[in-house]
């Protein structure tokens, strides 16, 4: 038995493609329709198999709905929920942002402190984007943070679970503002970080010969560095908040770091590294 009669994506990259071929796969839905400015995406996702129809005209397509995934980047979001509005208030919404506490209130002075608005954001994806990059079981096992605020009604939070956990992923429930606390930590604070590094490798003289010194650490390391830079610069000024704060605690890091290194005091950078890597060896344990 299916959990949706319509379920409607708006943007089919790497996330909206993937929840499209898991919608169809996992029998979700009777009927996935695709929403794209690029008739070409649309054209492609319907002989893939990933939608059932589609619509350039967003607003002729949302009227009949059970539910809207808005799968575009942090930038737009905003733009869909006035377009929401003024055709279809009512229907059930919910994201796949990594900012949820701008999205969330910008869903509460827009659409109402009584919508069916439910911010959410999948823990999964890939340097690669496009709808090239849909893949399957993207999602299982994956955290999903589901981020009511209290104007959120207890239904649609139960509503966006099950959908979720259909799919295959783990859902758990924070604020808005925890979770862009904390992921400006674990994921906006690390790409932040990548793009600087490769901004040294971009500046040095030595290029060409640096290049035949890159081994599979750095290329592992820089891998976020081939993210969409327009989707990134979007989230970190979105949540310029909380990823300022974690720069400064960063710079305090590095600056004792640095002197240390200056000392040439190997025994308390051994004991440094050694509290660092115990931090990591336990993160494999605990998930």
């Amino acid at each position: 038995m299916t959990l949706f009669k319509t379920i409607g994506i708006t943007g089919l990259g790497l996330i909206g493609g993937s929840l499209a071929l898991e919608i169809k796969k996992r029998n979700v839905a009777e009927t996935v329709v695709g929403f794209s400015r690029r008739h070409s995406t649309l054209e492609k996702a319907k002989t893939q198999g990933l939608i059932d129809e589609y619509f350039t005209n967003f607003e002729t397509g949302i009227k009949n709905l059970d539910l809207l995934i808005i799968a575009t980047p942090v930038g737009v979001i905003k733009d869909y929920f006035l377009r929401i509005k003024k055709v279809s208030p009512s229907v059930l919404v919910t994201d796949v942002a990594s900012v949820k506490e701008k999205i969330v209130n910008d869903a509460v002075k827009i659409l109402g402190k009584d919508s069916n608005f439910v911010g959410s954001h999948p823990i999964a994806g890939s340097d690669k984007s496009g709808i090239e990059a849909a893949q399957r079981n993207l999602f299982e096992g994956k955290f999903v943070i589901i981020t009511p605020c209290k104007y959120t009604k207890k239904e649609n939070i139960l509503k966006i679970k099950n959908f979720w956990e259909t799919i295959g992923a783990k859902t758990i429930l924070i604020s808005p503002e925890e979770h862009d606390r904390l992921l400006a930590l674990t994921s906006h604070l690390p790409h932040f970080i990548v793009y600087l590094l490769l901004s040294l490798l971009k500046e040095n003289k030595d290029r060409d010969i640096l290049l035949s010194c890159i081994g599979t650490g750095f290329l592992d390391t820089t891998r976020i560095g081939k993210s969409p830079p327009e989707l990134w610069a979007e989230i970190f000024i979105a949540n310029r908040k909380n990823l300022l704060k974690h720069l400064s605690e960063f710079e305090k890091n590095l600056s004792e770091m640095t002197k240390i290194l200056k000392e040439g005091n190997i025994q308390k950078l051994t004991e440094k590294l050694i509290s660092f890597k115990k931090v990591r060896d336990e993160l494999d344990g605990k998930r």
